[in-house]
Parts: structure tokens; C-alpha cells; sequence
């Protein structure tokens, strides 16, 4: 098993497992969508993709955004999207992807490394505290959905 950088020539078979992503998060299946929302992301250079691969197949993925802090005059990434096929879980995927992830924004002089789990997710949350990652007591979150 490898995690390498998604390239554009493995956008079709990333499309077809970030739709499925978004299928387990309760969006509808929409293929097309989601082909162009990553060919979007590659065209842009707006994001950074890392793939988990198992005989050539892709099995996993990381997706992060380059965020900026204006407190600390400094870069970090977001790490928005981690998901690994229901058939290749609890082999390890997930901590490569992150892995490479964290090594990625290290390697970028990155502040940080951000994410956003849902507080009912106790499985990837415990998986994130045992890679270092600590959860923030101090700030809320809020949103303003605009459609």
C-alpha cells in the first residue's frame, strides 16, 4: 500500500470515491459533480490531494486547502476530507493519508495542520488524539450558510 499526490490522470477514479464520500455523508450520488468539483480543485491548483492505493486501485484520500492566519502571519492547511472505502478500513489507510498529510504541511512550513470532525465521530476522533492532533476547548464554531 501506497499514499502518493493525486494527479490529474487520477481524476476519474478519485471522483468516483470522493462521490462516494459525499454519498456517506448524506449528499446524493452525483458523479458528474463531483468530477468536476475535484477537476475545479486540479485546474486552480486549490487544493492538495493525497491518494491511499492498494494494487492500483485507489482506496482512500486526503484533501487539504491552504488557510492562512493573520494573527500569526503564518500558512496552514486544512485537512477537510479524509475517507477510505469501506473494504480497505482498519488496515492503516487513514494514518498513512493523515501521515502524509502532516509530513506534507511540515515539509511546506505550515503552521498547523486544522480539522473539523463531527462530535458524534469517536472513532476518527480518537484516531486524530493518538497522532497528535488536540482539540480546541477555546474557540465555537460558527456558520452562515448563504444557499
Amino acid at each position: 500500500m501506497i499514499v502518493r499526490r493525486a494527479t490529474q490522470s487520477d481524476l476519474a477514479a478519485l471522483a468516483v470515491l470522493f462521490d462516494e464520500y459525499r454519498q456517506f455523508y448524506g449528499a446524493l450520488t452525483a458523479l458528474e459533480q463531483s468530477h468536476a468539483f475535484l477537476q475545479q480543485r486540479f485546474n486552480n491548483q486549490e487544493s492538495v490531494i493525497f491518494i491511499h492505493l492498494k494494487d492500483d486501485t485507489i482506496t482512500g484520500f486526503v484533501l487539504l486547502y491552504l488557510g492562512f492566519s493573520s494573527v500569526s502571519c503564518a500558512n496552514y492547511y486544512i485537512l477537510d476530507d479524509v475517507y477510505v472505502s469501506p473494504n480497505y478500513r482498519r488496515q492503516g489507510a487513514a494514518r498513512q493519508l493523515i501521515d502524509t498529510a502532516m509530513l506534507f504541511a511540515q515539509h511546506q512550513g505550515a503552521l498547523r495542520l486544522s480539522l473539523h470532525t463531527q462530535k458524534s465521530n469517536l472513532q476518527s476522533q480518537h484516531l486524530y488524539e493518538s497522532m497528535g492532533f488536540v482539540a480546541d476547548h477555546e474557540f465555537q464554531t460558527y456558520h452562515c450558510f448563504l444557499q
